[in-house]
């Protein structure tokens, strides 16, 4: 009891309360510091460009991937990187046709697409320009080109189309065309028709080979293979071509 008394008149203990006062503070900031570094150093990892943490990405939620499109139509993908700003881009496999604009505030792929087929182009981003420090991981834009039909030449005021893939031209009469260019005629039989107008054709032949006419001049004929004329008149299950190089009527079956 005696020392008790006797050490409260001593100074150690207010001082002791003393000093507890004066590191408060430091304690208390010293917790805040602490509290404060994790977050500092997870927001300066990140500026290191990696594919974890940046990525390639298309610039518009319309862009799709895979992209589809035709042969010869007008292409634009543009992208960015997500995260960080790449300050340059890598572009293999790119298909004729189609070039990158090599900006890094915009980077655009644009141009015409290439002929029918399936392209695989590999996008990836560099931190640094030049195509140095670290990278994205490979982006890869699946594009689906489909080839470009042929205009029908069959598509003017004088056909008619018919059910079933058929159909009546005023100039040439019934046929069936598939799209293709390999035509069914109810009188020539099959005939390989090449041209986008009427006024203007080639047609395979399987008996007399390319023959040109037109809706101006048909039933007349030019053989290529002869350089002669041809005069087509119809006949019972057969065809009839009068040949004004020799003066004769020839006789073929239908294809």
């Amino acid at each position: 009891m005696t020392l008790a008394m006797l050490l409260q008149r001593l100074p150690i203990l207010p001082f002791g309360k003393h000093l507890s006062t004066f590191f408060a503070p430091i304690a208390a900031h010293v917790k805040t510091l602490r509290a404060l570094l994790p977050a500092t150093v997870v927001t300066t990892l990140p500026h290191a460009l990696t594919g974890a943490t940046t990525y390639v990405k298309a610039f518009e939620e319309i862009d799709k991937n895979p992209a589809t499109g035709t042969e010869g139509d007008a292409y634009t993908f543009r992208f960015y990187t997500h995260g960080h700003e790449a300050q340059s881009y890598l572009i293999s496999d790119l298909p004729n046709g189609l070039t990158f604009n090599g900006d890094k505030n915009s980077p655009t792929i644009s141009g015409t697409l290439p002929a029918g087929g399936k392209y695989e182009i590999q996008i990836k981003g560099y931190r640094w320009a030049n195509l140095q420090g670290p990278s994205t991981s490979t982006y890869k834009l699946v594009l689906q080109v489909e080839e470009a039909k042929t205009a029908s030449p069959w598509s003017g005021d004088s056909t008619e189309t018919l059910d079933a893939g058929f159909k009546s031209s005023t100039w040439f009469g019934d046929f069936y065309d598939n799209g293709d260019g390999w035509t069914y005629h109810t009188k020539h039989g099959w005939l390989f028709v090449s041209g986008t107008d009427e006024s203007a054709l080639w047609m395979w032949d399987g008996q007399l080979g390319w023959l040109y006419t037109g809706n101006s001049f048909y039933p007349f004929f030019y053989r290529h293979s002869t350089s002669e004329w041809l005069y087509y008149q119809e006949r019972e299950n057969a065809r009839q071509f009068w040949n004004y190089e020799k003066g004769t009527w020839t006789t073929f079956e239908k294809n």
